[in-house]
């Protein structure tokens, strides 16, 4: 998939502890924007197919670095990168017992990603790219790839990524709040459902079914009948709940009976022959001691993650992707993210950096509906 190094703005740490949910604030106008962006790293050089040297990412502390061989580089578990080059694993081209490089838990990349090396070769399977690979955090952008001395996988698109044309059409379907809703151009308000469209192919359709106002129950007896009618066999459906589930003026709803609906909502995409994706709510702007909190929504974090356990489901983490990228960038630049400042809701460059890591994260978990993503 290609990168996202064309959305100039921070990433943030994968792997990290989950995150805040979000809040009922009243909206009014938007703060100034944008946050300073990191360098990604440098591209790498040489080697032959199959077990030369890549490029790593680059990062802010020390990063995992992958390693060549047979069966592909492994990222280490890192605390970030000085941003010089490294050697990346590749794996055996066709024929070979190789398989793709796989992602670390580690280290924070920058926006504008790590590059690849020039000698990896993609394995003949066309799983993970080699040295370029998925991006090692959450917040991360993904290398472009294998490098570029490899020849095509088999089963994929050059470089490992998918052939994306043999891709069906699909319509990826929100259910939400405030946060996520669609807004009119005459204001400067916008959830992140608004902006996610920008970070998958064209293949993809956004059906942004978000409610303000609305908490679980309210969105089950009202948008949800729209949404689900709407839902066809390989559809995707997220939906994104707790902002108002977890206050006093549109809530409250407790967490045992928010995950009871949630699972209801969940049996009704399967039934589809759809799939649903629990996600936990965007951050809510609560700071102490210069560090975001995560108090009120982590219940709601909590029985979100443990639906998916239970059925089976993969979960988009934004909260928890959402709350380390508040602390990365610190208070005020969060604080400039917001609709007139407020804890919960967005202008523009806010709900753009969110739907950007809630895309991101997708590929983290490894969830099918990441081959739709550019």
């Amino acid at each position: 998939m290609k990168s996202f190094l064309r959305i100039l703005l921070p990433s943030v740490l994968m792997g990290c502890a989950l995150g805040a949910c979000s809040g009922d604030a009243a909206p009014s106008d938007s703060a100034s924007g944008g946050t300073t962006q990191a360098s990604g790293g440098a591209t790498s050089s040489g080697g032959s197919p199959g077990g030369g040297t890549g490029g790593k990412t680059s990062a802010t502390g020390t990063g995992g670095t992958n390693t060549g061989g047979g069966t592909g580089g492994v990222s280490a578990v890192g605390t970030g990168g000085d941003g010089t080059p490294g050697t990346g694993g590749t794996s055996e081209g066709s024929g070979g017992s190789g398989v793709g490089g796989t992602t670390g838990d580690g280290g924070t990349v920058p926006s504008t990603g790590g590059t690849t090396g020039a000698g990896g070769k993609a394995t003949s399977g066309g799983g993970k790219t080699g040295s370029g690979g998925s991006a090692g955090s959450a917040g991360g952008t993904p290398g472009t790839g294998a490098g570029s001395g490899g020849g095509a996988t088999s089963s994929g698109g050059s470089g490992g990524k998918p052939d994306q044309s043999g891709l069906p059409a699909i319509t990826v379907h929100l259910a939400g709040d405030s946060t996520m809703s669609n807004y009119a151009a005459t204001t400067t308000q916008e959830g992140w459902g608004q902006e996610l469209g920008q970070f998958f192919i064209s293949k993809v359709t956004i059906d942004n079914q978000g409610q303000p106002g609305a908490n679980i129950d309210s969105f089950y007896g009202g948008r949800w009948k729209t949404l689900i009618n709407n839902v066809k066999a390989g559809d995707y459906v997220l939906a994104a709940f707790g902002i108002n589930d977890s206050g006093t003026t549109h809530g409250p709803v407790a967490p045992a009976a928010f995950q009871t609906q949630m699972g209801v909502m969940a049996d009704e995409v399967a039934a589809k022959k759809a799939t649903f994706i629990p996600t936990t709510s965007s951050p809510l702007q609560v700071w102490v001691g210069g560090k975001e909190t995560n108090m009120r929504l982590q219940p709601y974090c909590d029985v979100t993650i443990a639906l998916g356990m239970m059925k089976g489901l993969l979960v988009d983490d934004l909260n928890a992707r959402g709350v380390d990228y508040y602390n990365m960038i610190g208070m005020t630049a969060a604080a400039a993210l917001t609709f007139n400042g407020d804890k919960a809701h967005f202008d523009k460059a806010g709900a753009t950096a969110m739907a950007q890591l809630a895309a991101q994260e997708l590929m983290r978990i490894n969830s099918p509906l990441a081959a739709y993503l550019k």
